[in-house]
């Protein structure tokens, strides 16, 4: 085992200074995508999904003109976006270096596949007059055919969180996958035991970024990826906001700062069987974490419904992500162990508990929204009863229960 992980870290050594991490997470997500994409259509015995609003075969000719216009729509809606980060001195810092990278290495491929994927679509929608042909031609002066108030919102709220999400995950992944190859090289001054549980902790993030970085990128209706909905409440975005940069680092650093005091190993080294347990945990809700996110495929996405997802860890809990993650900061950064100063103590606990507190609220927030959809007013229905919060309940009641028969009895 030691001369595998020797070998492998040799590798990504080599690979490391041959190829570019950004280049290594558009390769990565690529062959995430199609796997997924060719997984769906075998498992799904079709090839477009009922409800993903393009009809087969082509219930009409491609018109030339109308493909055109939504194209102009495209266009028009991107250079919005391209103002908007202009305007922002934010996108102009060097942390989103990586993410202007990854826009220059995928235009070339992006710009070609997003023009013949516009023509292919044109003939088969069943809905051919969207917002990006309606955006197109009231840029041609026409404004009659504007769209809706309704209908834009929609269309901007849907790229709003594209816009602002992309960014944040192509770069948290170009940072994982760094630290993965760091990890990798330190195996042989790290030992075997934390060697693995850093390798771990850092695949299991990879994992859950890269499958971030295909949801942002892949949707579109022909793989059923589409936005169904989004979160159009002041409060569902600014909780789901409060958890990310700019604000997270204002918010975690000034005000829900909770990590500063040493880490679990610091506390936990001189007790090698507690050590691995403790690991242990954390590597499983982490991997958990992970999970959650792989289970959506191509549809994972902040603040949007683009499918309920049931399968994975959503069988057993609505919000599994969550949960995870939150249990996870209490083991690493154990904030109850503060040794000599109990005000320290009793702060970090108090800052970490607000934390989840948030992410409590963010989980409300989009339950809210979800229940829009009877497909997720269905799955919630069966979780209250089945899953394993549900389970935990009954098992409780009839432990209780017993405990009071035996208690008469005697």
């Amino acid at each position: 085992m030691v001369t595998g992980l020797l070998t492998l870290s040799g590798l990504l050594q080599w690979q490391w200074r041959v190829l570019d991490p950004i280049l290594i997470v558009i390769l990565s997500a690529a062959v995430i995508g199609l796997t997924v994409v060719a997984g769906e259509r075998w498992w799904r015995g079709g090839f477009l999904a009922s409800g993903s609003g393009l009809a087969t075969p082509a219930p009409r000719p491609l018109n030339l003109a109308d493909a055109l216009t939504r194209l102009l729509g495209l266009a028009v809606t991107l250079g919005a976006i391209a103002f908007f980060y202009w305007l922002f001195p934010e996108y102009r810092a060097g942390f989103y270096d990586p993410f202007w990278h990854f826009l220059r290495l995928l235009a070339p491929v992006a710009i070609p596949a997003a023009i013949l994927y516009f023509l292919w679509a044109d003939p088969r929608l069943e809905e051919p007059r969207d917002a990006y042909w309606r955006i197109g031609r009231a840029c041609m002066g026409e404004f009659a055919a504007r769209p809706s108030a309704r209908q834009l919102r929609s269309h901007v709220l849907g790229w709003a969180v594209k816009a602002y999400f992309l960014p944040l995950m192509v770069v948290y992944t170009r940072d994982q996958v760094t630290g993965l190859a760091t990890t990798f090289a330190a195996i042989p001054s790290t030992g075997l035991v934390m060697s693995s549980y850093s390798l771990l902790f850092r695949f299991a993030y990879v994992a859950d970024l890269l499958f971030c970085v295909v949801g942002y990128v892949l949707t579109l209706r022909v793989f059923d990826s589409h936005i169904r909905s989004t979160d159009s409440t002041t409060s569902g975005w600014l909780v789901a906001l409060m958890c990310y940069q700019p604000l997270y680092a204002v918010i975690g650093g000034f005000y829900l700062h909770y990590d500063d005091s040493p880490q679990w190993t610091h506390y936990l080294d001189p007790y090698p069987n507690l050590s691995a347990i403790w690991g242990t945990l954390i590597i499983t809700l982490v991997i958990i974490y992970g999970l959650s996110t792989v289970a959506f495929g191509l549809r994972f996405s902040n603040l949007t419904n683009r499918g309920i997802v049931t399968d994975g860890p959503y069988r057993y809990t609505k919000h599994p992500a969550y949960l995870a993650k939150n249990l996870s900061w209490w083991l690493i950064s154990v904030p109850f162990l503060g040794g000599a100063n109990p005000a320290l103590t009793l702060r970090h606990c108090i800052m970490l508990a607000l934390l989840n507190g948030v992410y409590y609220l963010r989980a409300k927030t989009e339950e809210r929204h979800l229940r829009q959809d009877p497909d997720y007013v269905a799955y919630a229905a069966w979780i209250e009863t089945h899953g394993c919060f549900a389970r935990i309940r009954r098992a409780t009641r009839e432990l209780a229960q017993n405990m009071a028969h035996w208690r008469a009895r005697r």
